[in-house]
């Protein structure tokens, strides 16, 4: 198979033309003729990611998180996005992106995550403006429950001791909102669209204040979307393996924070 053949099959899951206007994805490193035997899939195209698709024999690496975002003037080793590009290139490893497309598409990362906090038949929070039953973040009803059950729902999902949350821990959730990796943009969304609470990552201190009585749920960024993408990665590991490809997820941790403990 070639890297075009692939990019096609990524398209076919999460179609490229649902990303955001201000998004970078699709091929980003390589050539559309390259073969491709075996693709690797992480989170974060990093140096360290190239590395271990060169040990594991994989031609294509396949991330969330676009490596050249949102563009770049000059590739040189003097900066981490160069040094991992020219590894790339050095390799014969294409990159290729599928970040607000895959959040976007059905199956995507935001079903998984509206599936593990239990949303009953949810819909795109932030429709496409063309196809609205994609989109960014998904809102949907919920069996009756309060906004520390969701809290604690989410952390058990995520496999986390603990996440922060704002509100009344008391208060009864009916209608909940969820977008993976940072929707503090859709919090006003969120609340338009009639949610108690709203489950996400990269949330700011006063952002509690200007949710006002709108529940906020904190859940780590990469967390989420890692969660997320490892639960979408059979879908795209079942359709390349009639064609020959094998798909290997990432070893590597590319959350760049790193909890400490006293």
């Amino acid at each position: 198979m070639r890297v075009a053949d692939i990019v096609s099959a990524i398209d076919r899951l999460a179609p490229f033309g649902l990303a955001e206007g201000w998004d970078n994805v699709g091929l980003l490193v390589g050539s559309e003729a390259a073969p491709v035997t075996r693709v690797l899939v992480a989170l974060d195209a990093r140096l360290a990611v190239i590395e271990e698709a060169v040990a594991r024999g994989c031609d294509m690496v396949v991330t969330h998180h676009p490596l050249v975002f949102p563009s770049i003037s000059r590739v040189t080793v003097a900066g981490a996005v160069g040094r991992t590009i020219m590894a790339a290139v050095k390799a014969d490893v294409a990159v290729v992106a599928a970040h607000t497309n895959l959040d976007a598409a059905p199956d995507g990362l935001n079903d998984h995550l509206a599936t593990a906090i239990g949303l009953d038949q949810w819909r795109p929070l932030q429709p496409h403006p063309e196809l609205p039953e994609t989109g960014l973040g998904r809102v949907g009803e919920m069996t009756p429950v309060t906004v520390a059950a969701v809290a604690s729902r989410v952390a058990g999902a995520l496999g986390l001791t603990a996440v922060q949350f704002t509100g009344d821990p008391g208060r009864p959730v009916r209608v909940a909102a969820c977008c993976t990796g940072s929707g503090a943009g859709l919090m006003d969304v969120a609340r338009a669209a009639g949610a108690d609470v709203f489950v996400t990552g990269d949330l700011k201190y006063h952002d509690a204040d200007r949710a006002d009585e709108l529940a906020l749920v904190a859940a780590p960024h990469a967390i989420t979307e890692d969660w997320a993408l490892r639960r979408w990665f059979p879908s795209l590991a079942g359709v390349l393996r009639p064609l020959g490809v094998d798909c290997l997820y990432s070893d590597l941790v590319t959350d760049p924070w790193t909890p400490a403990c006293p």
